[in-house]
């Protein structure tokens, strides 16, 4: 299996590579990518208030697959520890760009894709599942490689509960949760039709 993991695992770096330059992301700390989009969707409220209308700009978060792989880890439980902190570490990094960076700053709402479930909750993500369709066959199949390709570490068990997921975070809750003392004592609030 490894002798097929170092053949496909060049081509799929190549691909998010080239994926990266396509969609314009930018790395913010050391484990996750930022581009922008518009909110495709109907307007929506979330829990802390804030209302994203549809063709809103948004900031689209996609997560460094090539640096995860990277990590020096002596098992799947360290791995998942220097993650967690790497991921941390770039979400105080956006909270500070959303903070004062334009055009940054104006951005109302982060979201992206994951298979990490309810994770996150406790630091204001929303998550809600891809409905069923092709799209989250895709998705499923396309994170399964992902897992399979980037972390031989993980076990098939953790690869058969994936299950893709949206999660979104808003300007306010991101500073609140992620931000320095002074970004969290004074948001500022800037709106980007």
């Amino acid at each position: 299996m490894n002798g097929v993991r170092r053949l496909i695992r060049p081509g799929l770096e190549h691909f998010e590579t080239l994926y990266r330059h396509a969609l314009r992301l930018e790395a913010v700390g050391p484990v996750l990518l930022l581009g922008t989009g518009r909110h495709a969707s109907a307007a929506i409220e979330l829990p802390d208030g804030t209302r994203i209308e549809r063709g809103a700009v948004i900031g689209r978060l996609h997560i460094n697959n090539a640096r995860i792989a990277a990590l020096q880890a002596s098992g799947r439980h360290d791995a998942g520890v220097r993650f967690a902190r790497l991921l941390r570490e770039s979400f105080a990094t956006l909270a500070g760009l959303a903070y004062s960076s334009e055009p940054w700053m104006g951005v109302q709402l982060y979201e992206g894709l994951t298979w990490f479930g309810q994770h996150g909750r406790t630091v204001g993500f929303e998550s809600q599942c891809v409905p069923s369709g092709l799209r989250r066959l895709y998705l499923s199949l396309h994170f399964k490689v992902l897992i399979w390709a980037f972390a031989p570490a993980a076990r098939s068990e953790a690869m058969a509960g994936v299950e893709p997921r949206l999660f979104r975070i808003t300007r306010r809750t991101l500073i609140k949760n992620f931000g320095s003392v002074e970004e969290r004592s004074r948001p500022s609030i800037r709106a980007v039709p």
